[in-house]
């Protein structure tokens, strides 16, 4: 079976072919004329052909150099093509663009971003993916995740991770609620209340963290639920005491509508996440969404604005 002509050799012989000399060809490939000499008798081994006479000045195509000169010219006008598609790519604003992330970041953090982010950019396509199963963004086929990285690997070599700050999650009743019961003054005064809850985080107690104190209040939920857009309709109502994270009750803090218990005591404190795959250099845009977003998202993150607002 005969072997494929190398791309390189084909190149040369393009370029010898166009310059007349090894001296021109050299100068159109930026390279020694001596690699132009070896890649071109290379290539004559490889088709089995001599395709130029040599003179000390000159060289001439034979007949077989003749009928090989335009299509290693073709090859050299496709990869010309080819290099322009992807510069073209690295520097287009337009076209898709895929993120993903939990359903609480994005309803309250990054589905308003890109809202926004695709009315200055009309000509992105961008999609958002709510998905809160932990996902890759290689074998997703994903350009970013927004991750909260509470109890699983954030990335790997493969990919880049760039922190947007930090998440809490803390306990928030409803005004009407804490009027009808008990004052909450510490983390022992919860035992007496109602509180809405996965099983999960009432197990072994409910961990409440102050500074370096840390403590677990032995709780009864009385109603377990995983829906946090639930738990919070239901602590608005007044139906308990129950766990969300800080970004996701800003508007309610400020409406009145809940109000945070125990204000020195948080549950969990996780970090934030957005992760592409390692790419070197960035396309344009994917730069102006990290350039967009990562600012906006820090914004949004309350625990951002407590730590920027004591500095």
């Amino acid at each position: 079976m005969k072997t494929m002509p190398s791309p390189d050799k084909l190149l040369a012989f393009d370029a010898l072919a166009r310059g007349g000399s090894f001296t021109a060809a050299a100068e159109l490939l930026d390279c020694h004329k001596s690699l132009i000499s070896a890649r071109v008798k290379e290539l004559e081994q490889e088709l089995g052909a001599v395709l130029v006479l040599r003179t000390t000045r000159k060289v001439a195509l034979t007949e077989a150099g003749e009928r090989l000169k335009p299509h290693a010219a073709r090859l050299r006008e496709m990869l010309a093509q080819a290099r322009m598609a992807v510069d073209q790519t690295q520097c287009d604003m337009e076209g898709p663009l895929t993120v993903s992330t939990t359903s609480s970041l994005a309803e309250h953090v990054l589905g308003p971003i890109l809202s926004d982010m695709s009315e200055e950019y009309p000509a992105l396509q961008l999609s958002l993916q709510v998905n809160n199963q932990l996902q890759d963004p290689i074998s997703n086929v994903l350009d970013f995740c927004l991750r909260s990285a509470r109890s699983h690997k954030v990335h790997d070599d493969r990919l880049v991770a760039r922190l947007a700050g930090y998440a809490r999650e803390n306990l928030y009743a409803s005004p009407a609620y804490l009027e009808r019961h008990p004052p909450i003054l510490q983390p022992a005064d919860l035992a007496r209340h109602r509180l809405l809850l996965l099983e999960s985080e009432q197990k072994n107690g409910l961990a409440l963290q102050s500074g370096e104190n840390i403590v677990r209040q032995p709780v009864a939920a009385r109603l377990y639920l995983n829906s946090y857009p639930l738990r919070s309709e239901l602590a608005q109502a007044g139906h308990g005491i129950t766990l969300l994270a800080d970004y996701s009750v800003q508007q309610q803090l400020q409406s009145g509508a809940l109000r945070q218990v125990l204000p020195d005591w948080h549950c969990d404190y996780w970090p934030i996440y957005l992760v592409h795959p390692f790419r070197t250099p960035l396309s344009r845009k994917y730069q102006a969404f990290i350039d967009y977003t990562l600012p906006r998202v820090r914004a949004a993150l309350p625990d951002n604005q407590r730590r920027s607002g004591r500095e």
